[in-house]
């Protein structure tokens, strides 16, 4: 989608606001796909607003994909989800850097604000075992796979870093926010074919190994400081191994 290029975040205006009004019944498939929306006048009368309102907030979901706006016609519903405006907003996003440090380094950033807020609100809900006991068996997983690392089995070596990204994608999901997790699944896999080829020692992979158990122990307790430190931990050190790649 071409138009994604020029989209700037809406502030809240009318417009905007039956915009999201209208999303949300969409996406919660109130309308489906292939289905028209009220005329423009049922519009007005449903929100108390202007003809131009509501047309600026069918621009707003069409830009979205959400929408298909045709000159005479009822709006008809598109899409219900947000997968392909996510798409195009990732695309923009990794086109618009400058260097692949840069890059790299902001998808660091975008997987540490998504792991610290999932971990952080997830340690705070009453039934926390579902995604702990998932978190613990994957760095099982990930420790079990030391001896051969340590024995230079380059194929437990792509299967360590694959559970280290499942790690992170089941924490993040927690969240349980559709648009959130769309974002991480169109934009990490970029930083994750990054960090399959930093250089790492055995120790390193070991000590991460450790430090996800305890994050999944951490987690189960509810103990949020100690969650949320161990996750600034390790991504910090995907950082410092980012710039080390760099440096390089």
């Amino acid at each position: 989608m071409n138009a994604m290029t020029t989209i700037t975040p809406q502030k809240d205006t009318k417009s905007a606001r039956i915009a999201a009004s209208i999303e949300e019944m969409i996406l919660s498939k109130k309308y489906v796909a292939g289905e028209e929306l009220p005329s423009q006048r049922e519009l007005i009368e449903t929100f108390g607003a202007s003809s131009r309102s509501i047309r600026e907030a069918l621009k707003q979901l069409e830009a979205k994909g959400l929408v298909e706006v045709s000159q005479g016609k009822k709006a008809k519903v598109k899409s219900n989800n947000l997968d392909q405006f996510v798409e195009s907003l990732s695309t923009t996003i990794i086109k618009n850097h400058s260097s692949n440090k840069k890059l790299i380094l902001d998808l660091v950033q975008v997987r540490t604000t998504l792991c610290v807020s999932a971990a952080r609100e997830y340690s705070r809900m009453p039934d926390r075992s579902p995604v702990a006991r998932e978190l613990k068996k994957i760095a099982r997983s990930m420790n079990e796979l030391l001896p051969d690392i340590l024995a230079r089995d380059s194929e437990a070596f792509e299967k360590f870093m694959t559970l280290e990204a499942q790690f992170h994608r089941a924490l993040i999901r927690s969240n349980n926010n559709p648009v959130l997790n769309s974002i991480y699944d169109n934009l990490v896999p970029l930083l994750e074919s990054n960090i399959r080829s930093f250089k790492y020692s055995y120790h390193e992979l070991q000590k991460r190994s450790r430090e996800y158990g305890y994050i999944g122990e951490a987690l189960q307790n509810g103990q949020t400081d100690l969650v949320v430190a161990l996750v600034l931990v390790t991504l910090s050190n995907t950082r410092a191994k980012v710039e080390e790649k760099f440096r390089g």
